[in-house]
């Protein structure tokens, strides 16, 4: 029994010998994985700006972004988009100069792969078109000028897109002026210069023959929360911060519907016209005395320059409290409207279009329709004439409209 003891321990002995000097053997023939150098055969574009894709083409560049690392004349991009075996795409970052053009990957260092001129980001000031109706409208055939920065001197460098709509025609005066003729059938929206492949957002034009939502190029400042002017003096009163008691931009506000708060008093006088908690309205009462406690003859209104067409004008209104009094939205030629005790249709014929608001107060808004065509470029006021007494009050949230 003994010697069978001993000799298993002795085959066992002779055994691990046997494996740890396999193990020993085989240890050398491990090899740590190299992972091929890269090879670049192109880089394109090789002139442009910062936040420019760049697009690297070779191989052995693997298909991970992290072990990637490109410089920029030094500066290490952040942003590096895509990597596939024979191509990547990178970010120009931000503080690139001009200079050579650098990779590593994982630990292989590709050194100068090529060089990068970085120019100058252009810039865009303003686009306006010649037309009489606003200078961001523009009928085929017409002149658009774009003025901005860092254009270049090469026209052939530059492309101009009316929102998607190629521009044929256009001239580059200088590095800061672009003169473009307008394209046929664009549809109205964003014009694109695209200069090196970096596209600039260069305002927006609308076409007055699309139909559609017109509200933008024709309206200004026609939604809630409507912005309004800074607060000046000794302007006081609870909710100024929030603009409730203010003048709105872009529209004009009689004295007759202002507040004590719009001419740097207190704002404790008990009317108030413009904006009433960042809504398009006016209020009479809660405070104050006398014709502090009641609007008469007061008016908001904003003229604009409409051409000829059909159009739907939508009006919504989120609160209102006017009972049996004069509260209208009117619609009129020139460049005002009327007093409310002159906005019949029939007996005045600048009025367009009139609405007398009624009692609301429920979820969501209430909105109020018109139709009406125009045979000519017309201009028009749209806005509200006001007389009520003691605790009054009308709240607009939004206007929209459509060509139709």
């Amino acid at each position: 029994m003994k010697h069978l003891l001993r000799n298993m321990i002795g085959i066992f002995a002779v055994t691990l010998f046997v494996l740890l000097f396999y193990a020993c053997e085989q240890d050398p023939q491990i090899k740590k994985y190299e992972y091929p150098m890269p090879e670049v055969s192109g880089i394109s574009p090789s002139v442009g700006f910062v936040a420019s894709q760049v697009v690297i083409t070779g191989t052995n560049f693997g298909d991970r972004t992290e072990p990637v690392k490109i410089f920029f004349g030094g500066v290490q991009a952040n942003k590096v988009l895509m990597c596939k075996n024979n191509r990547i795409a990178v970010e120009v970052p931000e503080g690139a100069v001009t200079g050579d053009v650098t990779m590593q990957i994982w630990t292989n260092d590709a050194g100068v792969i090529g060089k990068y001129q970085v120019l100058p980001t252009p810039v865009h000031i303003s686009t306006t078109s010649e037309n009489s109706l606003g200078s961001n409208i523009a009928e085929a055939g017409e002149t658009v000028t774009i003025k901005g920065q860092n254009f270049g001197d090469v026209k052939e460098d530059i492309s101009v897109s009316f929102n998607g709509t190629p521009a044929v025609n256009f001239d580059l005066l200088d590095s800061e002026t672009i003169k473009v003729e307008v394209p046929e059938g664009y549809a109205s929206g964003s014009i694109i210069v695209t200069i090196h492949g970096y596209e600039l957002v260069c305002g927006a034009m609308m076409n007055p023959a699309a139909k559609g939502d017109v509200t933008i190029f024709y309206l200004k400042n026609y939604k809630y929360p409507f912005k309004v002017h800074d607060f000046v003096g000794s302007q006081a009163g609870s909710g100024n911060e929030m603009g409730w008691f203010a003048i709105p931009t872009d529209w004009t506000v009689s004295d007759e519907i202002k507040c004590m708060v719009n001419k740097n008093a207190s704002a404790d006088d008990g009317k108030v016209g413009g904006t009433v908690k960042g809504y398009l309205g006016a209020q009479a009462g809660w405070g104050g005395t006398g014709s502090a406690k009641s609007i008469t003859n007061g008016k908001i209104y904003q003229t604009i320059t409409l051409p000829a067409g059909e159009y739907n004008l939508d009006i919504s209104y989120f609160l209102g409290n006017v009972g049996d009094q004069q509260v209208y939205a009117v619609l009129a030629e020139g460049n005002t409207i009327p007093n409310p005790n002159e906005v019949d249709p029939n007996s005045n014929p600048n009025v367009k279009k009139v609405y007398k608001l009624e009692d609301y107060d429920s979820i969501g808004a209430k909105t109020v329709t018109w139709n009406f065509t125009l045979s000519e470029a017309t201009e028009l006021s749209l806005g509200f004439a006001v007389t009520v007494g003691d605790k009054k009050y009308f709240e607009v949230s939004e206007f929209k409209l459509t060509l139709k």
